[in-house]
Parts: C-alpha cells; structure tokens; sequence
C-alpha cells in the first residue's frame, strides 16, 4: 500500500500541493497499470483477478483522500 504522507513535516501549503499532486499522478498510474494488467495476459485466476481489483480500489481510496487534501490546500491558499 502507497503511503498517504511523508515522515517530513511541511510547513509551506504550496510545497504540499505539489507533494500531493505527484502523489496523485503516481497512484493514478498505479490504478492505470493494475486496471491494465486485467486487460492484458494478467492474472486469469478469480482470486487473482479479486486481488488485482481490491488493490487498485484501495489506491483508488488513496487518491480520493489526496484530493480532499488538495482541494482543502487550495482553498487556503485562495486558489480554490
């Protein structure tokens, strides 16, 4: 599993903005890549499969964390 933040604290909004939309970018190719290899020659067993889906919906749950971060970020700094 992805960790959400860093052991660094970060003072500065707009560093953590950027910090939390790499992370962002990264956990959606992540879910690209898992969603992919279903589509591929990936795993062809039902556990396999249940496995591959419960890990992209778990990044998925990430991501949706992050953006409520970033969204919150934002309307602190006035950009929201």
């Amino acid at each position: 599993m992805t960790k959400v933040t860093d052991d660094i604290p970060n003072d500065d909004p707009r560093t953590e903005l950027a910090r939390i939309e790499r992370q962002i970018e990264d956990l959606q190719q992540t879910v690209r890549d898992l969603r992919a290899s279903l589509n591929d020659a990936g795993p062809t067993d039902p556990e396999d499969r249940s496995l591959v889906i419960s890990q992209a919906e778990e990044q998925e749950a990430i991501i949706a964390e992050l953006e409520q971060r970033h969204r919150h970020l934002r309307e602190q700094l006035g950009t929201g």
